[in-house]
């Protein structure tokens, strides 16, 4: 326990050693309701008129990595926990076999230390990208349904048999898991499975879209 406790607090572990301790320390303010899970949040301010879909890498800088490694896609406070617990791994048993044996040798221990950091936190970036690739779909799901303004103006796929004033369903394709949504109109037998619309209004009392036909739409 000594020796753990030892190399928690050596360079360069004490640097994932704080991130991480502050981490913890969040979450546990978020379990008991004082924090939220998407405080931390960064709001990424790019023209993405001026990139192509396909090759987020296009922009530049903080925020362009961002984009490439697709932690605007989920919650900041998760990244930066990824992080910190995997550079911490990283760095606890580079130290623990690579650096313990030049601790009496205080420049080259640094040196060392100072390429541990280094390589450990660009390891544990590119993991934590790995990791919540599979994520980003649930989080962009989850952030659509949180803010309908987001899908007026946008098509959908009729999935029920029939729509109307009381019932029908249709699917919104957003390039990664498919939202299924309430959707209503005013005049009966207008669509029919498979049809497509646009949403129109969205109805928060029963949380369902108000649809009208592309020719529709484009008349308006």
């Amino acid at each position: 326990m000594e020796l753990f406790w030892g190399i928690f607090f050596s360079f360069p572990v004490v640097i994932f050693s704080g991130l991480l301790t502050l981490c913890v320390l969040y979450w546990l303010t978020a379990a008991i309701g004082i924090l939220t899970v998407d405080c931390l949040d960064v709001d990424l301010d790019i023209d993405m008129g001026d990139l192509s879909t396909d090759i987020p890498g296009n922009a530049s800088g903080f925020a362009g990595l961002l984009l490439k490694l697709g932690f605007n896609q989920v919650p900041m406070t998760l990244v930066i926990t990824l992080i910190s617990l995997l550079g911490w791994l990283i760095s606890y048993f580079s130290f623990r076999f690579f650096i313990l044996p030049f601790s009496n040798l205080t420049f080259v221990y640094y040196i060392v230390g100072l390429l541990v950091l280094f390589i450990a936190f660009i390891v544990a970036v590119y993991l934590t990208a790995y990791i919540i690739k599979p994520l980003r779909p649930l989080f962009n799901k989850l952030n659509i349904t949180q803010d309908h303004k987001v899908l007026l103006g946008q098509s959908v796929i009729i999935r029920s048999s029939a729509v109307n004033e009381i019932k029908g369903e249709a699917i919104y394709e957003d390039g990664g898991a498919s939202l299924i949504l309430q959707v209503r109109c005013k005049e009966p037998n207008q669509f029919k499975r498979h049809d497509k619309a646009i949403l129109l209004r969205y109805d928060e009392t029963d949380n369902s879209y108000e649809i009208v036909s592309l020719e529709e739409f484009n008349g308006l």
